[in-house]
């Protein structure tokens, strides 16, 4: 007693004719995929070119913005040009007032001062500290006893 299954394995596999069809339907396929393939890499470049972009010499598209900016506009005129230059009387009276802040700022400051107390006001500053009447008292004398 033989059983188709052992004669085959114990994996069922299609028939002949179906697996010989599928097989020239598979080559057929594949031919017709390599023809198209042949034929997209021998197009002209004319062919592949959308509407409005050039082609350069190389066969390359040149690339196209997909936004145009206007042009760029001038910046204003300054008003620089309007403003009167300073007369001589101006020049001298700003050199007059930078050399008075000069001075002010070069008066030597007072060494014996404390900046505590020249910062601070009598109404703000601390008062002196409290010292207690009695200083703390001392441990306890040590024991043998451990607890």
């Amino acid at each position: 007693m033989t059983s188709a299954w052992i004669e085959n394995g114990p994996v069922s596999v299609p028939s002949k004719p179906v697996t010989y069809t599928a097989g020239v339907v598979l080559a057929v396929i594949a031919v017709a995929g390599l023809g198209l393939g042949f034929k997209a890499a021998m197009r002209q470049p004319s062919e592949t070119v959308g509407p409005g972009q050039k082609v350069a010499a190389d066969g390359s598209i040149q690339a196209q913005p997909i936004v145009v900016l206007p042009p760029p506009v001038a910046a204003p005129q300054t008003q620089q040009a309007k403003t009167p230059t300073p007369t001589d009387q101006a020049k001298a009276d700003a050199a007059a007032r930078a050399a008075a802040a000069q001075q002010v700022q070069a008066k030597p400051a007072n060494p014996n001062g404390d900046i505590d107390d020249i910062l601070t006001s009598a109404s703000e500053k601390p008062p002196a500290p409290v010292k207690p009447a009695a200083d703390e008292a001392p441990p306890p004398p040590k024991s043998d006893v451990p607890f």
